[in-house]
Order: structure tokens, then sequence, then C-alpha cells
């Protein structure tokens, strides 16, 4: 059956919803965090609306309310463990970033769900309910066999 036919809203072909699977988790943990830190900030005296921490607002506060915040610096006592949190947040960032670029690159051609089952690695293919019970037929990266230079960058 051909990937999006008969109706199918969800659209597994889209990378970012390959993405936002891989990595829901952990930018959910990061997001609970970094709010954990407004609580924390509070309780140092900060503004209960939130923070402002290297030009970013760190807030519960959503909508209109959000715009109307007043926001102070983080505590000085509390900055180290932000960054920490950020560079995570940069480095889930990074790898988001290199994979959605191997996805893009390995399903470009795909055009069935057997090549997308084919072209993308055993770890993956279970996140796609239309891929899941299919036996591979072909090597994974079938797609960039015509591309040497593309293979050996996505097997990086």
């Amino acid at each position: 059956m051909a990937i999006g036919q008969h109706g199918d809203h969800r659209l597994f072909t889209n990378v970012m919803t390959l993405l936002k699977l891989l990595f829901e988790r952990e930018e959910a943990q990061l997001a609970k965090r970094e709010l954990g830190m407004v609580s924390r900030n509070t309780a140092l005296g900060g503004s209960t609306d939130g923070f402002r921490h290297m030009g970013e607002i760190y807030s519960e506060l959503t909508g209109a309310s959000r715009q109307r915040g007043k926001y102070g610096l983080l505590h000085p006592s509390l900055v180290g463990e932000m960054d920490a949190i950020l560079a995570e947040r940069k480095t889930v960032n990074y790898d988001k970033d290199r994979i959605r670029q191997a996805f893009t690159l390995v399903l470009r051609d795909c055009r069935t769900w057997q090549d997308m089952r084919d072209a993308l690695p055993n770890c993956v293919k279970d996140l796609i309910p239309e891929c899941r019970h299919l036996a591979r037929t072909r090597e994974e990266a079938f797609t960039l066999a015509d591309n040497p230079r593309s293979y050996t960058q996505y097997m990086q």
C-alpha cells in the first residue's frame, strides 16, 4: 500500500513526526526542569511570574499574562544549574538536527510503507505502526545506494 493513501491522516512520512516520537520524552523532561527553576527562583525571592536568563523568558504564564509579566534575573545560586539545562537542550537540538537531516535524506524516495521500513534502521521502524510488522526486504538506507557520499554521511 502506498504511503498516505486511504485517508491515512497520520502521515508518518513526515520527518518531524518521527522526530517528535523520538524526542518528546526528553524534551518534556527538559521543559519540566526549566519550569521547576521558576518555582525555585520564586522561593529565593524572584518574581512569581518567572525570570529572564540568557535573553529568554522562563515562565508558567501564557498568552497576554505572559506578555504583561514582570521578569527579573535568575537568582545567582541557580545560574549553574540553568546553564546545565540549557547545555542539555542545545545537545538535544543538535541531535535532532542531525537525525532530521538523516531521515530527510534516507526517506526522500520512499513511496510505500515497505520502502520506508527498509530505508529506516530497525530501532525506528517500531515507531510506525504500518512498518512495525513488515520484514526487511532490502538493506538499510537502500535509497542512498546510488550516492556513496550521502550513504557514508547517513551511516555516521
